[in-house]
């Protein structure tokens, strides 16, 4: 039918411009890097005074252990199919020499508003997410060595809503694709996602041979690479 062709064409149009996140800047040491045998996720710091959500008290801080949590089993979950079995960092582990230690803190998490994404978009009710990543390497002793820092940002939405798409059919898929691609938990997803994909593309720019699938690492522009100290 007419509208399952419009619907057909539409939807890459409005999955692909939805949200994105890209790596800002990273920073690599300039000696060769070994391939982990492990990497371990230690949660990211979340202040509450970075976040714009619509909690409070105690649920706010149950948002803010919520959401350092699922992004540590993301971020292992991404890590593992790419680049070596990753695992959160708990209190009483040493790591052992050869492993990476994933870290960071979150710079900015707006959640925007779902509603407004839906009904406007154009950047209305858009969220918004940054986060800082160290890598360090561990040698002998337990002694760690910083080899990267990656700093990512992004969020949705630019594309137009239910009231602002050129046509009532196109604002109506919008909207209700809104519901699902769009969001914290979304932006999480893809910030998690660019950390790994920088990851590796450093690695396999040094000859490793990785699991999985290459992902193209969005830049926010052409950087040169300088060496944590």
């Amino acid at each position: 039918t007419c509208l399952s062709v419009l619907f057909a064409g539409l939807l890459p149009i409005l999955l692909g411009g939805c949200a994105s996140v890209s790596v800002k800047e990273d920073k690599w040491t300039q000696q060769r890097l070994a391939l982990p045998t492990r990497v371990y996720v230690k949660d990211y710091a979340v202040p509450a005074a970075i976040l714009a959500v619509d909690r409070t008290g105690a649920e706010l801080e149950a948002f803010r252990q919520e959401k350092a949590k699922n992004f540590t089993a993301e971020l292992c979950q991404r890590i593992t199919a790419r680049i070596a079995p990753a695992v959160p960092l708990a209190a009483e582990v040493r790591p052992e020499k050869g492993s990476w230690i994933v870290e960071g803190r979150f710079l900015r998490v707006n959640q925007g508003s779902r509603l407004l994404r839906s009904l406007v978009g154009l950047g209305a009710g858009g969220t918004k997410m940054e986060a800082r990543t160290k890598v360090s390497g561990v040698g002998p002793r337990g002694a760690k060595r910083e080899i990267a820092e990656i700093e990512t940002t992004g969020g949705s939405n630019a594309e137009p809503g239910l009231l602002t798409f050129p046509t009532p059919i196109g604002g109506s898929i919008r909207a209700v694709l809104s519901l699902a691609k769009t969001g914290v938990t979304a932006d999480q997803q893809r910030t998690a996602r660019m950390i790994t994909a920088a990851m590796a593309e450093k690695l396999e720019a040094q000859g490793y041979k990785l699991r999985g699938k290459p992902e193209k690492v969005k830049r926010l522009e052409t950087q040169a690479t300088a060496a944590p100290q």
